[in-house]
């Protein structure tokens, strides 16, 4: 017992350490998680003085950090994780050996000063604690992980610290040569959102402009609609109790209205963020526990895919329907009720899930199985560990769901004093927003004064002048370098300005990361020409800018856009009349529409001014579109092998994800073909089959990406089917909070129809070893051994996936096929004729 190297006493229910344990002079490793210990013994420091590496005191009932550890001066780990910890020992640095601090979950509101110089520590864990500032200093530390979320964090401000060690040091470095700082007015981001017709716009304008303004149904959002709402001090000074003691001369607002039609929940996500306040309106005169999903779970399940642990604030809406108070309060209760049953639900489907990955894990291992069965093993238990993960991360980020007002915009304006208290309440909660109240750095200040002078100057109020909707991030760039600001120290300040509404900059999306929306307006009016939900009302007659068209051509262009989602460039050209003068134009404006994923170019050739052929045309994914073809067989021809990867997503499947995957796919593909939920497109060389599926059995969707061939072009296959995978993998990553896996699925299941067919985990693709393992083994029954080729890539197989800013292969367009190219009909199933798009082309 003296010489033993580790002591394991977690979940002992201790109140205090046995006095057998000092005996122990020898352990490496103390682990005293989930007791009930409040102290250390005295004796405890110098007992382990010389050998204790690693403590573990997660979870325990320490109220004050125990000094006896500081005599640790061999101590390496300190978990302190979840206990009741306000401060940190001054000294703290004695321990120089320290490299990983691990402090979650306190109630600490400060670290000391000496922290800054602990060169050895590599990781601090301080999320969820009552951090307000990090000392001077505090950006020279070697960190490689740094945890600092949900602390209402104002020095630096969230945004620096989100950015990372470098982006503290930057911070820092600044703040001490320029000494200068500027207090910004409070500024909250809402976004408001619901079904079509619940009343959101009208409660806008009751609470912006305190008018009631019921909305009819042909007045109803059209895409979106932002309006600034300021709260000065006099109207302040009537919301009693809202502020506490914190003093306010004015408060703004970025109101973000989002229509509620089913043709705008793709632009939804690209609005939502975790440091806006999500308002969901719900309408209570027509609520049944029946229309749950698609007034309230659907909205919910969007903003946490989006931005996992924000604020919703749901809102009952159109009281004056209902009959009696006693009616509001019983139909508001439902609601509530609702709530919570989708709430618990979540919280035990992944409870479930958490708890069968465990299981999998605690499997045993066999070390002496055949080669084949270790690399698929270790992929199996790898991908699952990576889910596991991701699902415990998931437990600490639920959205924070507040349902506490219900209101009408009718004359009275009912309850809308109290919305407005609540509103104020939460912007003032430093725990909910700690980025609202906070001072700057100047530079920032006069960088917000750059862009703004920039959106000015091309606000469009000229005839001659078009409105810019965003600027490159290069010029960006070069606006910081003359007001100080570079790097990671840049970053930072971009991010306060999106998070606050003043411009959007998408900096995690490999494609939109390199502009600058500086004039977020002109950017939705962009989103509002190309996305209408009325196709009628988009091509009206009276509508002088289409008087080239006579009524035939109209119809036929209504027809386009509505069933196959094709517009002409001339068509859009007339749609974007405000923001754009020439064909060229249109073709800059719909290219970043395009790097949101909302549509694509088809088109043979590059566009000029001069050109004006029917062959122009952008494809806009609609939930109509449908586009027959059968060049793809549901059956596995004979001879063939089909090389599928997928993507199961656990829970609520994101909206538009699919569509934006299709046209960020657009790239590899010479031709297409469209359906809702499918499609068949060519390489040059092999067809890809993309699909999108519910599981009505697990409750889960998969996409999936395919293509066909012979087995020994197994590097040329998967070559054709990876650089979709990646760019799914890529739009993934934009919804953290979305569970999703890769697979890919046995190629012998598919041949023979298997109902349920095997999928071997998409871990298996990191691992290339397909020329040194013939076959792998498929546990469905009576399969054995399958080609190892077409499940594990090989070492030779190289795939290039080229960028959205990269070079464009052409891309013909199907509606102008003269001669269609035959291929293989092994490749792409029974018919082996390409089919032209039965599109029609517009008179004029």
């Amino acid at each position: 017992m003296a010489g033993q190297k580790s002591i394991d006493l977690e979940c002992k229910r201790l109140t205090e350490i046995p006095d057998d344990v000092l005996s122990l002079t020898s352990a490496h490793m103390i682990n005293l998680r989930h007791n009930k210990i409040k102290t250390l013994p005295p004796g405890f420091g110098l007992c382990f003085q010389a050998t204790l590496k690693r403590l573990w005191l997660w979870r325990n009932q320490f109220t004050e950090f125990p000094d006896v550890v500081l005599q640790l001066s061999n101590l390496e780990i300190l978990d302190l994780r979840e206990n009741f910890i306000c401060t940190l020992p001054p000294n703290i640095s004695v321990l120089q050996k320290l490299q990983k601090l691990w402090l979650c979950e306190n109630k600490s509101d400060s670290l000391p000063d000496s922290i800054c110089v602990m060169e050895n520590l590599t990781e601090l864990m301080a999320h969820r604690n009552n951090l307000t500032t990090l000392p001077f200093g505090f950006g020279r530390l070697k960190l490689k992980h740094l945890n600092l979320d949900e602390n209402p964090l104002i020095q630096p401000p969230l945004e620096v610290c989100n950015e990372g060690i470098s982006a503290i040091a930057a911070y820092q470095k600044e703040l001490e040569e320029a000494k200068m700082t500027v207090a910004v007015p409070p500024r909250l981001k809402i976004v408001v959102l619901g079904k079509l017709m619940a009343g959101k716009t009208s409660l806008v304008a009751a609470l912006t402009r305190a008018v009631s303004r019921l909305t009819k149904e042909e007045a109803r959002t059209h895409c979106m609609e932002v309006k600034e709402w300021v709260l000065n001090e006099s109207e302040l000074s009537h919301i009693t109790g809202a502020t506490g003691n914190i003093k306010i001369q004015e408060f703004v607002f970025e109101v973000y209205d989002v229509g509620g039609h089913d043709t705008y929940h793709t632009v939804l996500p690209f609005f939502i963020t975790a440091h806006a306040l999500q308002l969901l309106i719900v309408d209570l005169s027509e609520y049944q526990t029946e229309d749950f999903e698609i007034a309230v779970g659907y909205w919910i399940r969007t903003v946490s895919a989006r931005a996992p642990g924000a604020t919703v604030c749901v809102v009952g809406t159109k009281t004056d329907k209902l009959e009696s108070q006693e009616q509001v309060d019983r139909v508001h209760n439902k609601l509530r009720h609702d709530i919570d049953q989708m709430l618990d639900a979540e919280r035990s489907q992944l409870r479930q899930e958490i708890e069968h990955l465990k299981k999998i894990l605690e499997e045993p291992f066999d070390d002496n199985s055949s080669t084949d069965v270790n690399v698929l093993s270790d992929a199996k238990r790898s991908s699952v560990r990576e889910r596991l993960a991701l699902l415990r991360s998931m437990e600490d980020l639920q959205p924070k769901i507040v349902l506490q007002n219900t209101v009408s915009s009718s004359d009275e304006l009912q309850g809308i004093a109290q919305l407005k208290t609540t509103i104020l309440s939460f912007a003032t909660d430093q725990q909910l927003f700690p980025n609202v109240r906070c001072s700057i750095p100047k530079c920032w200040d006069l960088l917000l004064g750059l862009l703004e002078s920039a959106r000015a100057t091309n606000s469009g109020n000229s005839d001659n002048v078009v409105p810019r909707i965003c600027l490159p991030f290069d010029q960006v760039r070069e606006m910081g370098k003359t007001v100080s600001l570079s790097g990671e120290n840049l970053n930072s300040a971009l991010s306060y300005l999106h998070d606050t509404g003043r411009i959007i900059h998408y900096k995690d999306s490999p494609s939109l990361r390199k502009h600058v929306f500086h004039n977020p307006t002109a950017l939705i009016q962009v989103l509002r020409a190309v996305q209408h939900h009325d196709v009628a009302q988009l091509f009206d007659p009276s509508h002088s800018g289409f008087d080239y068209l006579s009524n035939s051509g109209l119809q036929k262009a209504r027809e386009n856009l509505d069933k196959h989602g094709l517009v002409r460039t001339k068509e859009l050209k007339v749609m974007l009349r405000d923001h754009v003068r020439t064909e060229t134009e249109v073709h800059a404006v719909l290219s970043l529409v395009e790097r949101f994923g909302l549509c694509y170019r088809l088109g043979t050739e590059e566009m000029t001014d001069s050109i004006d052929r029917p062959t122009e045309w952008y494809r806009f994914p609609r939930p109509s579109t449908w586009v027959d073809y059968n060049t793809w067989s549901e059956d596995v021809p004979e001879g063939v092998e089909e090389l599928q990867i997928g993507c199961r997503v656990l829970g609520s499947f994101p909206t538009g994800l699919f569509q934006r995957l299709c046209s960020n796919a657009h790239k590899f593909l010479q031709y297409r073909w469209d359906r809702a939920d499918r499609v068949l497109g060519s390489t040059g060389t092999r067809l890809v089959h993309l699909q999108h599926r519910g599981d009505k059995r697990t409750s889960h969707d998969h996409i999936t990406m395919a293509t066909r061939g012979q087995a020994e072009d197994a590097s040329d296959l998967l070559a054709a089917v990876l650089q979709v995978q990646h760019e799914l993998e890529l739009l993934m990553a934009e919804y953290p909070a979305v569970v999703s896996d890769f697979y890919v699925t046995c190629h012998h299941c598919l041949r023979v129809g298997v109902e349920e067919p095997h999928r071997f985990p998409g871990t298996v693709m990191r691992r290339p070893h397909a020329v040194d393992i013939g076959t792998v083994e498929c546990p469905v029954a009576d399969h054995g051994q399958v080609n190892a080729a077409l499940v594990l890539p090989p070492h030779e197989c190289d795939v290039h996936v080229s960028g959205l800013d990269g070079s464009r292969q052409a891309a013909y367009n199907v509606t102008n096929i003269s001669t269609t190219q035959n291929y293989n009909a092994c490749q792409f199933g029974n018919n082996n004729q390409l089919i032209q798009n039965p599109c029609p082309e517009n008179d004029e």
